[in-house]
């Protein structure tokens, strides 16, 4: 029976390492996770109440502490960051209730959302800047009872203006305008979620707007963005920005000619003429339409590889797309009724261009560019007709067969009719075939007639 217990528990053991270490690696007092060859903190098993993070972990650089690795460590009271650690992700301190001190590398790029809430430094209401509004006549701060930490909820009640971790904007309660610091390099995720406010400048020198950073200012109506800044997803859902319709050219939110968001429901996304820069994360993995105008795309716009990008040959996409590994389309090498950009004509795209027609769905423009195959500026049955013709142009030779189906009826005459009104000449030899039936090298009315005729017996075809 003991033997049994043994392997039993030998067992588990096994099968909680592997477990353990198929997630999650030790490296000293520290747990680890490997994304894209670079460490990123999971956990933190010291007692330590100083502490310098090391920059390596298992020989990998350490890029990032994870979500809530420090969370409740109520030993720590301060802590030095490695350069070379570019995030701080959500909670990663959070309820680390003595932690006052907390030093960042110059290499950060972005700060999670609560990622100091509940410590001693987010507490201490001498490290908040505050509205001239809230300080009393000889300059102190007259809330809080004069003590030297304040609860988050008197933070927020008193409207103490804003909270900043080196160059990182942590957190923001603010009305009517703002205008960050000169120096701020990072606006954290959620940092001016819910606020009511109307505008915000940024500096030259942000390089991140965090994931919610306004989400939900729904009275948001203006924003300077100012360099290449990363802007992370849903940054800007449900403001006044997001919420106005005008601001969205196709299917991007553009701010200062910036798409900065993305339709959530589209199939496939179109740039508007006009955009300069694609953010980062608005993509995913959706085919994109992009014009000329577009200058640079964030390669964190797209979640892998499997987008097809569509512009213009020469332009700044083309480039992108092959220096990065993405499948292009030229769209001047458009090919007329190619509805689907297969390169190929097909029924599947006379089945789109129908359903354009019939149902009076909006075309992108690159979708016109193709669709217009009479080139009347106009997208209806005469283009249909061209792009049967077209379809069916490949194989079918029998003289009669007007639309190439096999069989000579009555669609034949109306299909010959509506090819006479719209003057489809000249599309393609095997249609001329099918089509001049009293041989005159035509395509025109008395062709209809010798088609009737010969429907009612009348005429044969030679």
């Amino acid at each position: 029976m003991k033997k049994i217990i043994s392997v039993f528990l030998s067992v588990i053991t096994i099968l909680y390492v592997f477990s353990f270490s198929a997630f999650s690696l030790v490296s000293g007092k520290y747990s680890y996770i490997v994304e894209n060859g670079k460490a990123v903190i999971t956990g933190y098993y010291g007692t330590d109440s100083a502490l310098s993070i090391p920059s390596t972990l298992g020989g990998c650089s350490v890029f990032a502490i994870g979500e809530g690795a420090f969370k409740n460590n109520t030993n720590l009271i301060s802590v030095t960051l490695p350069e070379g650690v570019c995030e701080v992700r959500a909670e990663a301190f959070n309820s680390c209730t003595a932690l006052s001190t907390i030093t960042l590398p110059s290499t950060i790029l972005r700060f999670g959302e609560n990622a100091i809430k509940n410590t001693a430094y987010y507490n201490n209401k001498s490290n908040w800047t505050v509205r001239p509004e809230n300080l009393g006549g000889s300059g102190g701060i007259t809330i809080g009872g004069g003590q030297d930490t304040i609860p988050w909820e008197f933070i927020k009640a008193s409207k103490l203006e804003y909270l900043y971790l080196g160059t990182v904007l942590v957190e923001c309660f603010v009305e009517g305008a703002y205008s960050v610091k000169y120096e701020t390099t990072v606006i954290a995720d959620g940092a001016f979620s819910g606020e009511q406010f109307k505008e915000c400048n940024l500096s030259s020198k942000t390089v991140t707007v965090g994931a919610r950073a306004f989400k939900d200012c729904v009275s948001l109506s203006k924003v300077l963005l100012n360099g290449k800044c990363k802007i992370y997803e849903d940054a800007f859902l449900n403001t006044a920005i997001y919420n106005t319709p005008s601001n969205w050219i196709n299917d991007f939110l553009v701010i200062d000619r910036r798409a900065v968001a993305s339709k959530k429901d589209a199939e496939e996304l179109v740039a508007g003429d006009g955009i300069t820069y694609i953010s980062n994360g608005i993509i995913g993995t959706k085919n994109v339409y992009l014009p000329e105008s577009v200058e640079y795309i964030d390669i964190d716009a797209f979640n892998g590889k499997s987008s097809v990008i569509y512009g213009f040959g020469g332009s700044y996409a083309e480039s992108f797309a092959t220096e990065n590994g993405f499948n292009f389309v030229d769209l001047n090498d458009i090919l007329l009724g190619d509805m689907d950009f297969d390169r190929t004509l097909s029924p599947n795209d006379y089945a789109i261009y129908h359903t354009f027609v019939t149902c009076s769905h909006e075309m992108t423009k690159y979708e016109q560019m193709a669709a217009d195959l009479n080139a009347d500026g106009a997208f209806d049955a005469f283009d249909a007709i061209y792009l049967q013709i077209l379809i069916n142009d490949k194989t079918a030779t029998v003289k009669g067969d007007v639309n190439g189906d096999g069989k000579i009826n009555g669609d034949d005459y109306t299909f010959l009719s509506n090819v006479v009104k719209c003057s489809c000449n000249g599309i393609g030899e095997n249609y001329l075939k099918r089509s001049d039936l009293n041989g005159d090298g035509a395509i025109d009315a008395f062709d209809v007639i010798y088609l009737d005729l010969y429907l009612n017996g009348k005429a044969s075809l030679q």
